[in-house]
């Protein structure tokens, strides 16, 4: 072995102390603290106040980031000046003082380069609008650019401060990510031009021991930023590996003035060359229907092994939307065709007017029981902003995730034709579980705004999608299918998260029959059948004051009974002397099930269950939460 040499992982690297050394001298790139920030926005957990401007729209979006998980994501835009803006508030922002600006864009499809813009809107000393570049930048595709000015002048007399950023001469789709405003000459860490060549591991335009102090990382415990990942794959055979650290030594000492390549292997995945055969168009509205690819291991390993020759189970549980089968036989349909080569099943368990309350009290045998491969949750016009509706939305999905044979889930958002949705609450669900999320929601309202589709081309009602309507849910759902296929989309593993967004207590909740529980009295209730056939198999009318009674153990349970919005009675849910009153009376209620918590408690032990009421009510399920 050669002196100041020594062997690591089998390979001959740079000694420990000369990496040290060399280390020392590497320039530092801490991030500079974010305290003294006038405003700092990297869309984390929101959309940090921007707005879209003109015909655009911005949303928080997981598909691209410069920083972190998520950006801004601006679409919709008619003309070069729409884009994202944000207002400045006057009493921090001086006229004639100056600030330090930065702001990182990135765009996917387009022209090969594009040029954007940061610039100020504001009302001059005259009453006019007027407009000021802040910075300018080009940039290619798929890469990110900072636009910044260390030193802007806001000019004097300026009021009403918009900052905004656009492009220079096109309606392209942008992101936006790390928005900042600080003092004046603060140099703000943003988005380089990058240059991505084999052996430069650190993308700095040249080789030298820093790309070794990286490689060394790469090959030991990986890198995450893509492009040095692609220029620490030396010999591009699509692996990090010993070899690329191999080449990468000998060529800083000397021994080779020039890589070795190796054609990588083709994966053998038929989708990797799939074309769409849509117009951009219709490809454009599958993609804003995408809000997070999510972890995607789960269903590629189920819709392989389907094509392989497993029988396939899909489940879809949510309300009348779902149960209407507008788009679950055209989308079981196309899965069937194309992906079941050994027998295909579905499984319907939409059921009308029901919530993610009532859904989870009915999932242990309208969906558990049928062992489903991949699971579709679709309650996003049933759900409202109760604590109530949130937890058991969240239980649901943890109890689907938990299952022996791990099924993929995915979470499906539809809206009214006025707009409504549950899609704020259920998104952080979504994204704390790393699960697909499809949003009819979001590619509906930009084609309803920018005018590609019109209301009548999706509803038959304020609901309900026509058989049209269910089509265009089909096709962005077969969309994503195919996209979650391609290797490039595919994820490596996936482990079931230990933390919530809103509490999953609920999720051990089934729907039990009081009259198998013990010590069961009907008391003045009588029983009949249920709602929805056998999704909610059971039914007890009150018809008089003697109460019902029976004992169970667990936590507590949830009470499904029929509601509307006027007429109905009330009961007094009694367990362990405590008392809970449910009324029937609810507001979006119209004959159908509603549910509400009658008990819990932290700890499972026994319940002594009284049921008593008054009017007409009708008991439709009893969720046992063990």
């Amino acid at each position: 072995m050669s002196k100041g040499k020594k062997s690591l992982l089998g390979v001959t690297l740079l000694t420990a102390s000369m990496l040290a050394s060399s280390a020392a001298s590497l320039p530092s790139s801490a991030a500079e603290s974010t305290d003294s920030y006038y405003v700092y926005d990297n869309f984390e957990s929101d959309t940090g106040n921007w707005t879209g401007r003109g015909g655009a729209a911005v949303e928080k979006n997981l598909l691209a980031s410069y920083e972190g998980r998520s950006s801004l994501y601006c679409s919709g835009r008619t003309a070069s000046w729409n884009g994202a803006s944000k207002e400045l508030d006057s009493t921090t922002f001086k006229t004639g003082e100056s600030y330090s600006f930065s702001v990182n864009a990135m765009y996917e499809t387009g022209a090969k380069t594009e040029e954007f813009k940061l610039t100020l809107q504001y009302t001059d000393s005259a009453g006019t609008t007027a407009y000021d570049e802040i910075a300018s930048a080009k940039v290619s595709a798929g890469q990110w650019v900072q636009l910044a000015n260390t030193s802007y002048t806001i000019p004097v007399g300026a009021s009403d401060l918009i900052m905004y950023v656009e492009t220079i001469d096109s309606e392209i789709s942008f992101y936006i990510d790390e928005a900042v405003i600080a003092p004046a000459d603060t140099k703000i860490e943003g988005a380089k031009p990058i240059v991505v060549s084999p052996g430069d591991v650190d993308c700095s335009g040249r080789i030298d021991v820093f790309d070794m102090i990286l490689m060394r990382k790469a090959v030991t415990t990986g890198i995450e930023n893509k492009y040095y990942q692609q220029a620490a794959d030396v010999d591009k055979n699509g692996t990090i590996e010993i070899a690329d650290a191999v080449q990468l030594e000998q060529f800083l000492l000397g021994k080779i003035s020039e890589f070795t390549f190796v054609e990588p292997p083709k994966p053998d995945n038929k989708w990797d060359d799939y074309s769409e055969t849509a117009s951009q168009q219709w490809i454009d509205f599958y993609e804003n229907s995408i809000y997070s690819m999510g972890n995607t291991y789960r269903l590629a390993k189920k819709l392989e092994a389907a094509e392989n020759g497993e029988k396939l189970t899909i489940a879809y549980l949510g309300g009348s939307i779902t149960e209407g089968k507008k788009y679950t036989t055209p989308f079981s349909n196309y899965v069937k065709s194309t992906f079941a080569a050994g027998g295909f099943t579905e499984v319907n368990a939409g059921l009308s007017g029901t919530s993610s309350v009532v859904g989870l009290v009915r999932s242990e045998s309208n969906i558990v029981e049928k062992n489903p491969d991949i699971v579709f949750l679709e309650f996003s016009v049933n759900d409202h902003e109760d604590i109530m509706y949130k937890k058991c939305f969240e239980s649901a999905i943890k109890k689907f995730l938990d299952l022996p044979n791990e099924p993929a889930v995915v979470i499906l958002i539809n809206r009214a034709k006025g707009g409504f949705s549950s899609q704020k609450q259920m998104i952080p669900v979504g994204e704390n579980f790393d699960i697909p999320i499809i949003s009819m929601d979001n590619a509906l309202t930009k084609a309803f705004n920018s005018g590609f589709l019109s209301t009548g081309d999706y509803f038959s009602d304020e609901y309900h999608p026509h058989d049209k309507g269910g089509q265009l849910i089909a096709d962005c759902l077969g969309y994503f299918f195919r996209k979650a296929m391609k290797t490039e989309n595919r994820s490596d593993s996936y482990t079931v998260p230990s933390t919530t967004v809103y509490g999953t207590e609920y999720q051990n909740c089934k729907n039990v029959d009081p009259k198998t529980l013990t010590g069961f009295n009907a008391g003045s209730w009588t029983a009949g059948s249920g709602y929805g056939g056998n999704m909610l198999p059971y039914s007890y009318t009150l018809n008089g004051s003697s109460p019902m009674k029976f004992k169970a153990n667990g936590k507590g349970f949830i009470v499904v009974f029929k509601a509307n919005s006027s007429g109905m009675g009330s009961i007094d849910v009694t367990v362990n002397g405590k008392t809970t009153k449910i009324s029937g009376n609810k507001q979006y209620c119209w004959g159908g099930p509603d549910a509400e918590l009658g008990y819990y408690q932290d700890a499972s032990g026994e319940l002594d269950v009284s049921i008593s009421g008054s009017g007409s009510f009708t008991i439709w399920g009893i969720g046992l939460i063990e």
